[in-house]
């Protein structure tokens, strides 16, 4: 007689099959409105739905001194966060101070799946952008993408986007003159997509606060803020 198909436990769920011929693979196709997830070992595939996604407007608090806001996917988020790497004194960043500011000029909006925080910043039409941290090519960085990720880039050319040093900051001066910067606090890798039209995209492993700096009338005083925070160090920010 023909042996039943043995189950192996695991995360997985692989199945050996002995003495029978390989189900062909079939995938369901049907969303429901949430994620799938697609699951592919020893020939064997799989789809899970999963519901596991959060998203919305970013929480915020004054920091550091006027101007200056720290966001955050939740309260909670922002209890569990890392100390931070990029302050000069990290309890900077986790001390809330009073403000006469009542609302932020800009708010990021944040989608947290698979273990990914996605925070995107819609700035006016016409914004540039530079910064990006210690990376090759121009000055200007409108419709780069970057990722904050150090490599010995020997030899490195106008097409490399990372170098010895990672810095997740973008510098925005938006059509009116002014200017504003943006910090992800995180020491993970972090891509920053600057391609779609005036939006600052970042992308790293959940959970991180996101610093902005300004709107100030000038990129000259959103730097001289941002070295409030980080130290005097800014041309790896910079260029």
């Amino acid at each position: 007689r023909k042996e039943r198909p043995k189950r192996v436990g695991g995360f997985h769920d692989i199945y050996l099959l002995i003495g029978r011929k390989e189900r062909p693979k079939r995938v369901n196709k049907r969303l429901s409105g949430e994620r799938l997830v697609v699951s592919k070992m020893a020939g064997y595939e799989r789809m899970t739905v999963t519901s596991d996604v959060k998203s919305g407007n970013m929480v915020f608090e004054p920091i550091l001194e006027e101007g200056v806001l720290r966001f955050d996917c939740s309260a909670d988020d922002r209890n569990v966060a890392l100390p931070s790497l990029s302050f000069v004194n990290p309890k900077d960043r986790e001390t809330p101070i009073m403000t006469t500011d009542k609302a932020p000029s800009f708010t990021p909006t944040f989608e947290c799946v698979l273990g990914q925080q996605i925070v995107n910043l819609q700035l006016p039409s016409g914004t540039s952008f530079y910064g990006t941290g210690e990376v090759s090519g121009q000055l200007e960085r409108t419709g780069k993408r970057v990722f904050t990720w150090n490599t010995a880039a020997w030899g490195y050319g106008p097409g490399t986007t990372s170098l010895y040093q990672s810095h997740p900051w973008v510098l925005a001066v938006l059509p009116n003159g002014e200017a504003l910067g943006v910090l992800a606090d995180t020491t993970k890798r972090c891509e920053i997509d600057l391609r779609q039209k005036s939006t600052v995209k970042l992308v790293a492993p959940s959970s991180y606060p996101v610093i902005i700096f300004g709107p100030f009338p000038s990129a000259t005083d959103v730097l001289i803020s941002l070295s409030h925070a980080v130290g005097n160090c800014l041309n790896h920010f910079i260029f």
